[in-house]
């Protein structure tokens, strides 16, 4: 009987071993920074957690500044600087008109996102990613388009005091990459936590989906 337990021990160890080996490295990184840079598209909207509609898709752009603290080979915690514009539309129409409000708000954002990294050949390696963003805004207009009797059309800034919304946003990140020698490309899903907008009554969170294409030096 002991001896049937040690060899199943020793086979265990030896799976474990070898699943680790494959699957987890926790030796030095070659390189304990790694730099990039990073551009795509992204389509976002704005979620209602009150009893209005959400605003609508929008599409978008980002690019911006990464860095990688490499602590050991499959895990870094990644960070950056990226501009991303995130826009949404919504819209209202009966028998006497319409109102139209389409907005662009651009934000620069940090992610802080912990990154679990495989390497499938020497060439290649896959990365998921999780963690918080915050994200500030920067610049936006929101055009409001009215054709309903004595309605008016005019612009005002994203982050307007009364209609526009609030400069300060944070939320959630879950994506997944692929490294192909210096190329990078990567998908995401953002998901914010606060309420963004400044009017009254109204509770919406911001929602983006993004595809990014990069290098890394």
């Amino acid at each position: 009987m002991k001896k049937i337990m040690l060899i199943i021990a020793v086979v265990a160890l030896s799976i474990s071993a070898s699943a680790q080996t494959k699957y987890w490295d926790s030796s030095r990184p070659e390189h304990r920074f790694t730099f990039g840079v990073r551009a795509g598209i992204n389509t976002s909207k704005q979620y209602a957690i009150n009893d209005q509609s959400d605003h609508e898709n929008r599409l978008g752009f980002h690019a911006g500044l990464t860095a990688d603290i490499n602590i050991v080979r499959s895990f870094s915690v990644n960070t950056g600087v990226m501009y991303i514009q995130r826009g949404w539309k919504t819209d209202y129409s009966d028998n006497r008109g319409s109102v139209e409000k389409k907005d662009n708000a651009a934000y620069l954002e940090i992610p802080v996102l912990a990154s679990y990294r495989v390497n499938l050949s020497d060439q290649v390696q896959f990365q998921l990613n999780i963690g918080p963003y915050f994200a500030f805004g920067v610049s936006g207009k929101q055009k409001v388009t009215n054709t309903f009797p004595n309605g008016d059309n005019y612009d005002i800034d994203s982050f307007d005091s009364d209609e526009g919304g609030k400069k300060f946003d944070c939320g959630i990140v879950l994506g997944a990459a692929a490294t192909y020698k210096h190329c990078y490309i990567g998908i995401s899903y953002e998901r914010g936590l606060t309420n963004v907008s400044n009017v009254a009554e109204s509770n919406f969170q911001n929602g983006c989906i993004a595809l990014t294409l990069g290098y890394n030096f």
